[in-house]
């Protein structure tokens, strides 16, 4: 099941590519380069959560139906050390897929391999808008 993303602007500025590797597990890889920093020498937080928001979303979704649309409820990131310049693998694994809501949890690797921060979320399956 290697699908690769979309062509999203966010994705392409990020020059993030998320693949599914099975239903219900996906992977996200990118570069991280001093475009993606904070004002500290490191990249930026809410950037590793977009990244995690996405790779998550991507693996909920690998689950429904192409047309279902989904929704983040929430999602919560704990950081263990920084993300330097260099490749950054996140992975994304559903643990509870339930009819309305799915939780799911992944993690966030640096570019030496060593975890760098964990998350846990919780996705709604939306209904289809009536046409």
């Amino acid at each position: 099941m290697d699908e690769s993303s979309p062509g999203s602007p966010i994705y392409q500025w990020l020059g993030l590519d998320v693949r599914v590797i099975e239903p219900g597990k996906a992977e996200g890889t990118m570069m991280v380069t001093e475009k993606h920093f904070s004002m500290a020498p490191r990249m930026h937080g809410g950037l590793v959560f977009v990244v995690f928001d996405t790779v998550m979303g991507r693996a909920v979704h690998s689950l429904l139906d192409p047309e279902t649309d989904i929704a983040t409820i929430d999602l919560h990131q704990r950081f263990i050390r920084m993300v330097d310049k260099g490749p950054l693998r996140v992975t994304a694994e559903v643990f509870h897929p339930g009819r309305k809501v799915m939780q799911i949890r992944g993690e966030a690797y640096e570019s030496r391999g060593k975890l760098a921060a964990t998350a846990t979320g919780s996705f709604i399956i939306l209904p289809k808008a009536s046409q």
